[in-house]
């Protein structure tokens, strides 16, 4: 198996640290210099039966030129993928990677996409948009500064739809910046204080975790919205779908996975539902994106995700070969058997590096009250010590990932920059079963039942649950060796196997004592979805209950204490600095991490998290090496409208 390529992403970091993200220049996408362009023959059939324009006209100005990995491709095909079920929305959200700004195959840089480039103000504290001029949706509507303006006023602004606007939107003082429409193209966001991260943030800002993409499709979005459709008629909208609230009806109509009728940007549209066996994409005919040679893009004709009830099922159909690219939920255990079957030539096996720093780690709940006995010892940090030091991580690294990677905490990867030092990377990761139960014993937990589990001082056994979704490694083997080395300090341990939206549901209602999860923001801590800021979405059960606390300005939930706190000061400060800063930040804020164990790493550096791939000898352009990890929303930075089935 190919390891992590270190020294490629050693320079892909320096260069973040650099300040690429930094840059106070115009990005500005390539101009095509031809005014013809070509088509896929299905798409001129359309042309010449006068239901669809002219692809000149379909086009924009300018459009994106993608560049291809291997060659220009040829037209047509299905782009065979599997899923997991509503759950598993997020396949799709990488596999489009629609946004404005997209970051590069590397991981290196951010490029305009759906935007032509972005101005900065000398001070940072403003930014201005351009979008490319004549850019359509999908149904041929033109796609302009309305439609972010609309995104901002009547959805972030809107408490009906969102508690509180997105963090990477606020000022310091927690109020939204100004977000204005100069002129058609352009739109300018002004802030209180520098925004450097500004551009990292619209990399992400495009609809994942069910969220709002920031520019939505006005035109077809307003018959749901009551500031533009009268009360009376979106609650016969609201009464016909099913749903309580106009709150309801309108997440669901403008998320495309969900709603076929939605218009979309992306390379492929949605055609059928999430919620389907099968969940089909077709070519977007109003696709912004050209190739070198000037053939609107992309090659594919359509994706097709069929859907598996579990990861093992998923894995036996490709090992026989019925996908023609697939990364997501390949489980790395496997990877011998893929490559043993790699002979037949029905595919070929790419690994790709990962760059987070930990492939499973394991969450306390801090707000957890089901248990309130349970809640207390969860939140005490020489508990969550005590259970670091009872894991034994060298068996772990032996049976659950075939002998790959090193025991270490959820921080970076040594290579980034953001890497605090290996005395964090190892703090509190050796295998110390006689000081965990010296730990426990000084916390008061040295009555104990006939079984040898500690009791509670309700006189309860001390019981933890650990939540874990089967979906991207061998997590539930993990789980159940956690619990057989906790069992043997004294606290009863239980596994619990959820699918994937239960588990959702029950972490956002603060129900989960404990998950498994990788680390796939901690490259990234300052923008997107980051689990070190308790304000985003409930990412993991940190504490949902801090999330409340911040979001209700103090009203409901729990106050975060001092550590969460300096948290969330260290990310507001990376948001107004340069790179050099923008590090020490990071370095501090992993080393609180660290620090008070909230998260307790098990094993990293491995291509368990969605590293492995398993692509269809046919399908080409796809780069043998990329930057993987969720922010870049791998492998759509591989740029997936230029993959294409060879013939």
């Amino acid at each position: 198996m190919k390891l992590i390529a270190r020294k490629p992403a050693l320079i892909v970091f320096a260069a973040l640290a650099s300040g690429l993200l930094l840059a106070g220049t115009v990005l500005v996408g390539s101009a095509w210099a031809q005014t013809k362009y070509k088509e896929s023959p299905a798409l001129a059939e359309e042309v010449k039966a006068g239901k669809l324009p002219a692809v000149d006209a379909r086009l924009p100005e300018q459009p994106l030129v993608v560049p291809v990995v291997e060659r220009a491709g040829q037209y047509g095909g299905v782009w065979r993928r599997a899923f997991l079920g509503p759950a598993d929305a997020n396949n799709y959200v990488r596999v489009v990677y629609d946004s404005l700004f997209r970051f590069s195959p590397d991981g290196a840089k951010i490029e305009p996409k759906l935007a032509a480039g972005a101005q900065p103000s000398a001070d940072y504290k403003q930014w201005t948009i351009t979008l490319r001029k004549g850019s359509r949706w999908s149904d041929g509507a033109p796609f302009t500064a309305d439609d972010i303006v609309f995104w901002y006023k009547d959805i972030a602004l809107n408490r009906d739809l969102m508690p509180a606007p997105p963090p990477w939107i606020r000022n310091a003082d927690g109020s939204p910046a100004l977000v204005e429409k100069t002129d058609t193209y352009t739109v300018r966001f002004t802030y209180k204080e520098p925004a450097t991260l500004f551009l990292t943030a619209l990399a992400n800002a495009d609809g994942a975790d069910r969220g709002y993409a920031m520019f939505q499709p006005a035109h077809y979005l307003k018959r749901f919205h009551p500031s533009y459709t009268p009360k009376e008629e979106v609650d016969k909208l609201v009464q016909a779908a099913g749903f309580k609230t106009w709150g309801e009806l309108f997440a669901t109509r403008s998320q495309p996975p969900e709603n076929p009728d939605r218009p979309s940007m992306a390379a492929w549209v949605s055609e059928s539902r999430i919620s389907d066996p099968v969940f089909t994409l077709r070519r977007n005919p109003y696709y912004i994106g050209v190739d070198p040679e000037g053939n609107q893009l992309p090659y594919l004709d359509s994706v097709r995700f069929t859907y598996f009830a579990d990861t093992q099922a998923l894995n036996l159909a490709a090992i026989a070969g019925d996908f023609d690219m697939q990364e997501r939920h390949i489980v790395m255990t496997n990877y011998p058997v893929f490559k043993d079957q790699e002979r037949t030539g029905k595919y070929r096996v790419i690994t790709w590096p990962t760059f987070g720093g930990a492939d499973a780690v394991l969450m306390f709940n801090q707000t957890y009250t089901a248990d309130p006995e349970m809640g207390k010892l969860m939140a005490t940090k020489e508990f969550r010590v005590a259970m670091s030091y009872a894991i034994n991580r060298d068996q772990i690294k032996e049976s659950a990932f075939l002998g790959l990677g090193e025991a270490r905490q959820g921080i970076p990867a040594p290579w980034h920059p953001y890497f605090p030092g290996d005395e964090w990377a190892k703090k509190y990761t050796e295998f110390k079963p006689d000081e965990a139960n010296k730990l426990l014993d000084q916390i008061g937990l040295t009555k104990r039942d006939a079984a040898g589990i500690r009791l509670l001082p309700n006189g309860k056994p001390a019981t933890i649950e650990i939540s874990v979704v089967p979906a991207f490694g061998a997590w539930p083997d993990v789980a159940q060796l956690i619990a057989r080395d906790w069992e043997k300090v004294g606290i009863k341990s239980v596994v619990q196997i959820r699918e994937r939206a239960l588990h959702f549901t029950m972490r956002d209602a603060n129900e989960l004592m404990t998950e498994i999860w990788n680390e796939d923001t901690s490259a990234f801590p300052f923008t997107g979805n980051a689990k070190m800021d308790v304000r985003n979405a409930v990412i993991l059960t940190l504490g949902p209950l801090y999330t409340k606390w911040l979001a209700t300005k103090g009203k409901e939930g729990v106050e975060p204490p001092p550590p969460v706190k300096r948290l969330l000061e260290l990310v507001d400060l990376a948001r107004t600095v340069g790179p050099d800063e923008q590090v020490k930040a990071a370095q501090e804020l992993f080393r609180v991490w660290v620090d008070n164990l909230y998260e307790v790493g098990i094993i990293g550096l491995t291509p368990m998290v969605q590293g492995v791939v398993v692509a269809n000898a046919k399908m080409r352009n796809i780069p043998t090496t990329l930057g993987n990890d969720w922010p870049l929303r791998s492998p759509g930075n591989a740029r997936t409208e230029q993959f294409f089935l060879a013939r």
